[in-house]
């Protein structure tokens, strides 16, 4: 494997790991999921987990990104080319709940909790508040 490779996935991996994560989640049946009680529906706090899981995603590839010393391109632009995959991996995830994966669904909702989880991990990262 070539030397900048290596260097682009160590210095990428987490961002790539909680990816993946995301992914594997949003294929869990419908069925493999608890359900939370009736009351809960009232807040929905299934917007929190998709707030957190792609701001954690966004902050985690923000850094990954721009920590690496392979491509000046993609560490000067991280922030957009993350904000971008985020949102990619946003709308993906949900049309595979709506088409392929049993007993669960996709919103438009939950696109858009996504997508400000996006903008909050990118805000986070931007403060400097979180060192990782």
């Amino acid at each position: 494997m070539p030397r900048q490779l290596i260097l682009f996935l160590k210095y990428n991996r987490w961002g790539f790991l909680w990816g993946a994560l995301i992914v594997f989640l949003t294929v869990l049946p419908g069925k493999a999921i608890p359900r939370l009680p009736a009351f809960m529906d009232l807040l929905q706090p299934d917007k929190l987990v998709h707030l957190f899981i792609f701001g954690v995603f966004v902050f985690l590839q923000i850094r990954g990104f721009i920590s690496q010393p392979v491509s000046p391109v993609i560490r000067k632009n991280a922030a957009m080319i993350t904000i971008l995959i985020g949102l990619s991996l946003g709308a993906i995830t949900e049309l595979l709940q709506l088409y392929f994966v049993p007993m669960r669904t996709g919103s438009i909702y939950d696109f858009i909790a996504n997508a400000i989880g996006c903008l909050i991990g990118w805000g986070i990262y931007k403060s400097g508040r979180i060192k990782i």
